[in-house]
Protein backbone atom coordinates (compact mmCIF):
# COMPACT_ATOMS: atom_id res chain seq x y z
CA UNK A 1 0.00 0.00 0.00
CA UNK A 2 2.85 2.38 0.81
CA UNK A 3 4.56 1.62 -2.51
CA UNK A 4 1.29 2.03 -4.43
CA UNK A 5 0.70 5.36 -2.72
CA UNK A 6 4.18 6.66 -3.50
CA UNK A 7 3.85 5.50 -7.12
CA UNK A 8 0.51 7.31 -7.45
CA UNK A 9 1.95 10.53 -6.00
CA UNK A 10 5.04 10.32 -8.20
CA UNK A 11 3.08 9.74 -11.41
CA UNK A 12 -0.10 11.76 -10.98
CA UNK A 13 1.19 14.72 -8.94
CA UNK A 14 4.80 15.21 -10.04
CA UNK A 15 5.20 13.63 -13.48
CA UNK A 16 1.84 14.02 -15.19
CA UNK A 17 0.72 16.94 -12.99
CA UNK A 18 -2.82 15.62 -13.39
CA UNK A 19 -3.67 16.82 -9.87
CA UNK A 20 -2.00 19.07 -7.32
CA UNK A 21 -0.75 17.96 -3.93
CA UNK A 22 -3.42 20.03 -2.17
CA UNK A 23 -6.18 18.60 -4.38
CA UNK A 24 -5.09 15.09 -3.47
CA UNK A 25 -4.97 15.87 0.26
CA UNK A 26 -8.42 17.47 0.19
CA UNK A 27 -9.88 14.49 -1.68
CA UNK A 28 -8.37 12.10 0.87
CA UNK A 29 -9.75 14.12 3.78
CA UNK A 30 -13.13 14.00 2.03
CA UNK A 31 -12.68 10.20 1.71
CA UNK A 32 -13.48 10.49 -2.00
CA UNK A 33 -17.12 11.46 -1.39
CA UNK A 34 -17.65 14.55 -3.56
CA UNK A 35 -17.72 14.47 -7.36
CA UNK A 36 -14.31 16.16 -7.60
CA UNK A 37 -12.87 13.80 -5.00
CA UNK A 38 -14.18 10.78 -6.90
CA UNK A 39 -12.49 12.07 -10.06
CA UNK A 40 -9.18 12.32 -8.22
CA UNK A 41 -9.64 8.87 -6.69
CA UNK A 42 -10.20 7.43 -10.18
CA UNK A 43 -6.92 8.96 -11.36
CA UNK A 44 -5.02 7.59 -8.38
CA UNK A 45 -6.54 4.13 -8.76
CA UNK A 46 -5.32 4.12 -12.37
CA UNK A 47 -1.69 4.57 -11.27
CA UNK A 48 0.57 1.47 -11.41
CA UNK A 49 -0.08 -1.05 -8.66
CA UNK A 50 2.30 -3.62 -7.16
CA UNK A 51 1.61 -7.20 -8.27
CA UNK A 52 1.21 -6.52 -11.99
CA UNK A 53 4.84 -6.99 -13.08
CA UNK A 54 5.40 -3.26 -13.53
CA UNK A 55 8.94 -2.19 -12.69
CA UNK A 56 7.77 1.42 -12.14
CA UNK A 57 5.93 0.56 -8.91
CA UNK A 58 7.81 -2.65 -8.01
CA UNK A 59 11.06 -0.72 -7.68
CA UNK A 60 9.42 1.80 -5.38
CA UNK A 61 8.13 -1.01 -3.14
CA UNK A 62 11.60 -2.56 -3.12
CA UNK A 63 13.12 0.80 -2.14
CA UNK A 64 10.66 1.05 0.78
CA UNK A 65 11.78 -2.41 1.97
CA UNK A 66 15.45 -1.49 1.63
CA UNK A 67 15.01 1.77 3.56
CA UNK A 68 13.46 -0.14 6.46
CA UNK A 69 16.19 -2.78 6.41
CA UNK A 70 18.84 -0.04 6.66
CA UNK A 71 17.24 1.25 9.88
CA UNK A 72 17.25 -2.05 11.76
CA UNK A 73 20.97 -2.29 12.67
CA UNK A 74 20.64 0.98 14.59
CA UNK A 75 18.25 -0.59 17.11
CA UNK A 76 19.17 -3.00 19.90
CA UNK A 77 17.14 -5.25 22.18
CA UNK A 78 17.65 -6.41 25.78
CA UNK A 79 19.30 -9.56 24.40
CA UNK A 80 21.79 -7.80 22.14
CA UNK A 81 25.29 -9.07 22.97
CA UNK A 82 23.95 -11.60 25.49
CA UNK A 83 22.64 -14.37 23.26
CA UNK A 84 23.23 -15.78 19.79
CA UNK A 85 24.19 -13.37 17.03
CA UNK A 86 20.64 -13.58 15.73
CA UNK A 87 19.39 -11.85 18.91
CA UNK A 88 18.62 -8.67 17.03
CA UNK A 89 15.74 -7.01 15.29
CA UNK A 90 14.98 -8.25 11.81
CA UNK A 91 12.32 -7.57 9.19
CA UNK A 92 9.07 -9.42 8.72
CA UNK A 93 6.01 -8.77 6.59
CA UNK A 94 3.94 -11.41 8.40
CA UNK A 95 1.27 -9.08 9.76
CA UNK A 96 -1.18 -12.02 10.03
CA UNK A 97 -4.71 -10.57 10.36
CA UNK A 98 -3.65 -7.25 11.90
CA UNK A 99 -3.94 -5.66 8.46
CA UNK A 100 -7.73 -5.64 8.91
CA UNK A 101 -8.08 -3.93 12.35
CA UNK A 102 -5.08 -1.68 11.65
CA UNK A 103 -6.84 -0.43 8.54
CA UNK A 104 -9.74 0.73 10.70
CA UNK A 105 -7.42 3.40 12.14
CA UNK A 106 -6.00 4.59 8.81
CA UNK A 107 -7.64 7.29 6.72
CA UNK A 108 -7.86 7.36 2.93
CA UNK A 109 -4.49 6.86 1.23
CA UNK A 110 -2.96 8.23 -2.02
CA UNK A 111 -3.36 4.89 -3.83
CA UNK A 112 -7.12 5.49 -3.88
CA UNK A 113 -7.92 3.28 -0.88
CA UNK A 114 -10.87 4.41 1.22
CA UNK A 115 -10.61 5.24 4.93
CA UNK A 116 -10.94 2.27 7.33
CA UNK A 117 -10.44 -0.28 4.54
CA UNK A 118 -7.94 -3.12 5.19
CA UNK A 119 -4.27 -2.57 4.49
CA UNK A 120 -2.38 -5.10 2.38
CA UNK A 121 -1.25 -8.45 3.81
CA UNK A 122 2.48 -9.00 4.08
CA UNK A 123 4.08 -8.62 0.66
CA UNK A 124 0.80 -9.47 -1.06
CA UNK A 125 -0.68 -7.01 -3.55
CA UNK A 126 -3.41 -4.78 -2.17
CA UNK A 127 -6.64 -6.77 -2.43
CA UNK A 128 -8.00 -6.84 -5.96
CA UNK A 129 -5.32 -4.62 -7.51
CA UNK A 130 -3.32 -7.45 -9.14
CA UNK A 131 -4.98 -7.87 -12.53
CA UNK A 132 -2.33 -9.47 -14.76
CA UNK A 133 -2.43 -13.03 -13.48
CA UNK A 134 -0.46 -15.09 -10.95
CA UNK A 135 2.76 -14.94 -12.97
CA UNK A 136 2.78 -11.16 -12.74
CA UNK A 137 2.35 -11.36 -8.95
CA UNK A 138 5.43 -13.51 -8.40
CA UNK A 139 7.44 -11.40 -10.85
CA UNK A 140 6.64 -8.35 -8.75
CA UNK A 141 7.38 -10.08 -5.44
CA UNK A 142 10.65 -11.44 -6.83
CA UNK A 143 11.91 -7.85 -7.20
CA UNK A 144 11.78 -7.36 -3.43
CA UNK A 145 14.83 -8.05 -1.21
CA UNK A 146 13.28 -11.34 -0.09
CA UNK A 147 16.53 -12.93 1.10
CA UNK A 148 16.97 -10.09 3.62
CA UNK A 149 13.51 -10.47 5.15
CA UNK A 150 14.63 -13.07 7.67
CA UNK A 151 11.54 -13.19 9.89
CA UNK A 152 8.98 -14.03 7.22
CA UNK A 153 7.87 -12.76 3.83
CA UNK A 154 4.16 -13.51 3.63
CA UNK A 155 2.37 -13.80 0.27
CA UNK A 156 -1.31 -14.75 0.08
CA UNK A 157 -3.05 -15.71 -3.17
CA UNK A 158 -6.48 -17.03 -4.11
CA UNK A 159 -7.27 -19.23 -7.11
CA UNK A 160 -10.55 -20.13 -8.80
CA UNK A 161 -11.74 -23.74 -8.48
CA UNK A 162 -11.36 -24.39 -12.18
CA UNK A 163 -7.72 -23.30 -12.10
CA UNK A 164 -6.83 -26.60 -10.41
CA UNK A 165 -9.29 -28.90 -12.16
CA UNK A 166 -7.77 -31.66 -14.28
CA UNK A 167 -4.21 -32.89 -14.78
CA UNK A 168 -3.23 -30.04 -17.10
CA UNK A 169 -4.15 -27.38 -14.58
CA UNK A 170 -2.44 -29.28 -11.75
CA UNK A 171 0.74 -29.35 -13.83
CA UNK A 172 0.42 -25.61 -14.37
CA UNK A 173 0.09 -25.10 -10.64
CA UNK A 174 3.14 -27.26 -9.94
CA UNK A 175 5.11 -25.30 -12.52
CA UNK A 176 3.95 -22.09 -10.86
CA UNK A 177 5.27 -23.33 -7.50
CA UNK A 178 8.61 -24.35 -9.02
CA UNK A 179 9.05 -20.98 -10.72
CA UNK A 180 8.10 -19.19 -7.50
CA UNK A 181 10.84 -21.08 -5.68
CA UNK A 182 13.36 -20.31 -8.42
CA UNK A 183 12.50 -16.63 -8.11
CA UNK A 184 13.28 -16.67 -4.39
CA UNK A 185 9.72 -16.64 -3.11
CA UNK A 186 9.77 -18.97 -0.13
CA UNK A 187 6.40 -18.36 1.55
CA UNK A 188 3.26 -18.48 -0.55
CA UNK A 189 -0.10 -19.68 0.77
CA UNK A 190 -3.31 -20.27 -1.10
CA UNK A 191 -7.08 -20.37 -0.95
CA UNK A 192 -8.91 -22.31 -3.65
CA UNK A 193 -12.34 -20.83 -3.00
CA UNK A 194 -14.60 -18.90 -5.36
CA UNK A 195 -16.01 -15.51 -4.40
CA UNK A 196 -19.46 -16.96 -4.95
CA UNK A 197 -18.91 -19.69 -2.35
CA UNK A 198 -17.45 -17.29 0.22
CA UNK A 199 -20.33 -14.84 -0.20
CA UNK A 200 -22.80 -17.70 0.15
CA UNK A 201 -21.07 -18.72 3.40
CA UNK A 202 -21.49 -15.17 4.69
CA UNK A 203 -25.20 -15.30 3.93
CA UNK A 204 -25.81 -18.84 5.20
CA UNK A 205 -23.12 -19.54 7.84
CA UNK A 206 -24.91 -22.57 9.33
CA UNK A 207 -24.60 -24.37 6.00
CA UNK A 208 -20.84 -23.76 5.73
CA UNK A 209 -19.43 -24.67 9.13
CA UNK A 210 -16.81 -26.89 7.46
CA UNK A 211 -15.45 -24.19 5.13
CA UNK A 212 -11.80 -23.69 6.07
CA UNK A 213 -9.76 -20.80 4.68
CA UNK A 214 -6.13 -19.80 4.87
CA UNK A 215 -6.26 -16.42 6.56
CA UNK A 216 -2.64 -15.29 6.92
CA UNK A 217 -0.24 -17.63 8.65
CA UNK A 218 -3.04 -19.84 9.95
CA UNK A 219 -6.26 -21.55 8.89
CA UNK A 220 -9.70 -20.94 10.36
CA UNK A 221 -13.39 -21.58 9.86
CA UNK A 222 -14.48 -18.90 7.44
CA UNK A 223 -17.75 -18.32 9.29
CA UNK A 224 -15.88 -17.72 12.58
CA UNK A 225 -13.99 -14.72 11.22
CA UNK A 226 -15.20 -11.17 11.81
CA UNK A 227 -17.05 -9.76 8.78
CA UNK A 228 -14.22 -7.37 7.92
CA UNK A 229 -11.74 -10.28 7.72
CA UNK A 230 -14.19 -12.27 5.58
CA UNK A 231 -14.59 -9.34 3.20
CA UNK A 232 -10.81 -8.94 2.95
CA UNK A 233 -10.40 -12.58 1.86
CA UNK A 234 -13.18 -12.20 -0.70
CA UNK A 235 -11.48 -9.04 -1.99
CA UNK A 236 -8.32 -10.98 -2.89
CA UNK A 237 -8.01 -11.49 -6.63
CA UNK A 238 -9.48 -14.80 -7.80
CA UNK A 239 -6.64 -15.91 -10.06
CA UNK A 240 -7.00 -17.99 -13.20
CA UNK A 241 -4.47 -19.14 -15.79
Amino acid sequence: MVGNSLAAIKQKVFEEKAISWNEMIQAMEDNWKSASSKRIQKLLLAAPKFGNDEVYVDQIVSDVFESYLKLLPHYTSLRTGKGPKISAYTMSTSNITSYVPNGLDVGATPDGREARAPLNEGCSPVQGTDRNGPGAVINSVSRLPNSKVAAGQLLNMRFAFESLEGEENLERFLAFLRVSQQKGIYHNQFNIHSSQLLKEAQKYPQQHQDLIVRVAGYCAQFVSLMPEAQDAIIARTENQW
